[in-house]
Order: structure tokens, then sequence, then C-alpha cells
């Protein structure tokens, strides 16, 4: 029953998630919690590590639920459910593309579908950023606390390394592998 639960979870996952893996953050998080109790903090985990490793975060991302919920079985049948639908409707409209490539109702579906996958995509960021930035374990503790200015709550170099980050990979084009694994050495600086 798990298995089919697991399966179903996933492929409405797989169905629905417009805009690519970062869209279909929030989509997983609350689809997951009937399998896993995973905390926020420890879905955030999860996200980087899907990040880091190869292949696109949803199918990286359900591969880990699958097994913490049902070991081996558990990951092929979520990784399995997470696929299925894009590789069926990526079937269905390759044919159907030239066909309908001219159609306005097409064309506004797609221009409708656009601005949903940026607020998905928002969505995601809330729920990784919220437990990097504001949590109890804190990169470089004893820095943080000569900044009395700062919540308390608030790590402000996680916070000053996610921002770095988006200005490296977006507006200056460094490569994300590259600043990600520059990130991790910093982190294990600091962390330790």
């Amino acid at each position: 029953m798990l298995y089919i639960k697991l399966f179903l979870a996933f492929v409405k996952i797989g169905l629905l998630g417009f805009g690519g893996g970062l869209a279909i953050i929030q989509l997983i998080y609350d689809s997951i919690q009937q399998f896993a109790a995973i905390t926020p903090s420890l879905f955030a985990e999860i996200v980087a590590i899907a990040q880091v490793t190869p292949g696109p975060v949803a199918i990286n991302t359900a591969t880990y639920i699958g097994f913490v919920s049902g070991g081996i079985s558990g990951a092929a049948v979520a990784t399995a459910g997470v696929a299925l639908p894009s590789f069926v409707i990526i079937s269905m409209v390759s044919r159907a593309m030239e066909k309908f490539k001219d159609s306005r109702i097409v064309k506004g579906a797609l221009s409708g579908i656009r601005p949903a996958a940026a607020g998905l995509i928002g969505a995601a960021f809330l729920t990784v950023s919220k437990p990097v930035i504001i949590s109890d374990a804190h990169l470089g503790a004893n820095f943080h606390q000569l900044l009395a200015m700062m919540p308390p709550a608030w790590d402000l170099i996680s916070l000053v390394l996610a921002v770095v980050t988006v200005i490296l990979i977006g507006p200056v084009k460094k490569d994300p592998i590259k600043i990600l694994l520059i990130m991790a050495v910093v982190g294990a600086i600091l962390g330790a």
C-alpha cells in the first residue's frame, strides 16, 4: 500500500510540476508529509543535496524521499512515479506541437503557465530559505554573537552566502557547480 501511495503522490508531482525541479519544491514538500515527517530544515538539506548530485532535482528528491519511506523499492517507485508523467506528456506533445504551434489557445496557456512557474519558484525559495537563514545552528556562531543588531535567530553568514551565490550565478554568470563547491568549503570552514 505504501508503494502505491508513493507512486501516486509522485505521479501527481510529475503531472503538476510545471516549471522544472525548483518550481515544484513546494509541491514535493507538501506531498511527502504523508510518507515521512520531514522538517523544513531536513527538507532544505535534501534539496541542497539534490542540487549538487547529478540529475534533475525532482528525480533526486523523489529518489531520496522514496528511499527514506520505503527503502530501495520505495526509491524506485517514487523515481518512476515522478518521471513517468513527463515521459508520456513529452512523447504526446512532441507529436502534436507541430500541428498546434500557431494555436492562440496553446500560446495563451503557455503564457499563463510562465508566471505561475515563477510563483512556484518563489514558494520554493520561501520553503528552502527560511530554515537556512533563520535557525538555531549558525555558521560562524562566534562571529554571529558579535552582531547584536541582528535578530537572534537570523544567521547572517548564511544570508550573505545565499546573496553572494545569487549574484555570482545570476548576473555574474559563474558556474553553479563551482560556486556550490566553494560555498561548501566556506561552510565547512565556518561551521567547524
